[in-house]
């Protein structure tokens, strides 16, 4: 998602965090969080390069070096990485635009027309080049359709009782849903009380968090001595948790918001009152608690150190300003959009010529990716988003 700008400003306290001047000099990138961008990506791509796409994930390697490099299999919490960013990223951008309508206008420049060329390029390199169709959906023109439109094939196919089920044309573009799900949650609760906006996100998200708490586990933890009826409990497992999913990741989201706030109020030099540092703490324990494994909970850990820093530590994080990194965070949509399939497809054809330097090679495709993304980003997105606000927002 897009960075948060923050005005310049002449005398800076020790603690604010360097930017990236802009030609005008009004608006700014904050590097800190393209860095995170940058971390976030490059653990997604890892995960899929080397852990993903062979056993235990996978029924059968895509990888001529098979699980001989499997060491990056929490890499997805990447994922989650970015939802709390674009927790963080939303409530500034709400907080900067004038009204709903203009709010959805900037969401749709930002990530329409990334995801036409992305999704267009994946069709055209599978057409052409996979032969042994190892990502069939990544063939089909239906699933370029109804990508387009970000909403989970799934639904297509349950409302229009499809004969060939739709999927994803590239297996990365799940997360896409949630977070429309949450652009809508927010923005309107946004622009329905401005005001109150956070004390009534923070106590919408506790609720829903805590009702798929209990409606989740009523029936396999026993809580209350209690069952759902079966048809309830099927509702609510087919159309919470694989349709309007976003329950599941709001905790992640939410935690963003909350951390934005801390970064608000330390930038404008206040103190944060206990009313954000608890939803904070709850989203924060929730997450936890509820990770699958040990090490995705010190991953889980490292992240939110990585925020606090962020806030109140900017200058641990200096290397984070490195000009290549933050490259990459900003163009990590349109890679992020590129990368899995497509580089699942070079390493499986081109791979097992570079056998003995698996590692080396995987590596290699990586890093024409990130170059790819990077030259998309600064030669057509800026252009295009640049010229698409002028003619689409007043």
């Amino acid at each position: 998602m897009d960075s948060p700008v923050v005005k310049t400003i002449e005398t800076k306290p020790a603690n604010t965090i360097d930017v990236i001047s802009e030609k005008s000099q009004t608006k700014s990138r904050i590097k800190i969080l393209d860095g995170f961008r940058a971390i976030a990506i490059i653990s997604v791509m890892l995960f899929h390069f080397f852990s993903r796409y062979a056993t235990p994930f996978n029924h059968v390697s895509l990888y001529p070096y098979k699980d001989k490099y499997n060491f990056f299999a929490y890499g997805n919490v990447g994922v989650e990485f970015f939802f709390m960013i674009s927790g963080f990223v939303i409530f500034f951008t709400l907080e900067k635009t004038l009204n709903f309508l203009t709010f959805w206008k900037k969401r749709i420049i930002r990530l329409f027309p990334s995801m036409l060329v992305a999704t267009l390029i994946t069709f055209l390199v599978f057409r052409i080049f996979d032969d042994t169709l190892i990502f069939p959906d990544s063939h089909r023109i239906a699933n370029i359709l109804t990508r387009l439109t970000f909403i989970k094939p799934i639904i297509f196919n349950h409302f229009f009782h499809l004969r060939a089920d739709l999927n994803y044309i590239n297996g990365s573009y799940w997360s896409l849903w949630p977070e429309i799900q949450f652009y809508f949650f927010a923005s309107a609760l946004y622009y329905i009380n401005k005001k109150n906006f956070f004390r009534n996100f923070s106590i919408s998200a506790i609720f829903l968090i805590c009702v798929d708490y209990v409606l989740k586990r009523i029936d396999t933890d026993h809580i209350f001595n209690s069952h759902l009826p079966l048809g309830l409990s099927k509702f609510y497992e087919i159309f919470i948790g694989q349709y309007f999913n976003l329950i599941s990741f709001l905790p992640l989201f939410s935690a963003g918001i909350c951390f934005y706030l801390l970064y608000k109020h330390k930038t404008l030099n206040e103190k944060s009152a206990l009313s954000i540092k608890l939803p904070l703490a709850f989203f924060l324990i929730y997450i936890i608690y509820t990770a699958t494994t040990f090490q995705v909970d010190i991953l889980y850990f490292i992240v939110f150190s990585l925020f606090f820093c962020f806030i109140y530590f900017p200058e641990k994080l200096l290397i984070l300003n490195n000009k290549l990194i933050v490259k990459i965070g900003v163009a990590s949509y349109f890679l992020y959009l590129i990368h899995e399939n497509i580089g699942i497809l070079i390493i499986n054809k081109l791979g097992g010529f570079f056998t003995p330097f698996g590692m080396a090679f995987t590596i290699s495709v990586m890093l024409f990716l990130i170059l790819i993304s990077i030259i998309y980003s600064e030669t057509i997105e800026k252009k295009l988003s640049a010229y698409l606000k002028k003619h689409l927002i007043p």
